[in-house]
């Protein structure tokens, strides 16, 4: 038996706002919409693979429950130009683009609407 992570699952504030700075400025894909009597959820990623990240809003519970997350990796073929359509939309900048030569990739950070950090990453061939 294979075991893989197959997303991670956040609390955001306003699951709207959330899907639409995923999808609109990170450029990612609904791939599925779950809703139950608790919960709705949104799962984003990309059809071509990769992880992908569930984005959650608890009727009951709001986003006071969890914790524990540090960051997000989101790849990019660009991370130059990914963060700044981030910050344009309103993301708070935490550390600009920079190379790491050792590691042949240029990361980013920036938090999303609801202060989760994301570390925008670039690998270079």
């Amino acid at each position: 038996m294979t075991t893989s992570i197959g997303n991670v699952a956040v609390l955001v504030a306003d699951l709207e706002r959330s899907e639409r700075f995923y999808v609109d400025v990170l450029g990612l894909e609904v791939l599925t919409r779950i809703s139950t009597p608790d919960v709705d959820e949104v799962i984003v990623g990309s059809a071509d693979g990769g992880s992908n990240l569930m984005l959650a809003r608890h009727r009951e519970l709001g986003t006071g429950r969890g914790g524990g997350l540090w960051k997000i990796f989101v790849n990019t073929h660009d991370a130059a130009a990914l963060y700044e359509r981030a910050c344009a939309a309103g993301a708070e900048s935490v550390a600009a683009p920079t190379l790491l030569e050792q590691f042949h990739v240029t990361i980013a950070f920036v938090r999303d609407p609801d202060g989760h950090l994301l570390e925008l990453g670039q690998v270079h061939a």
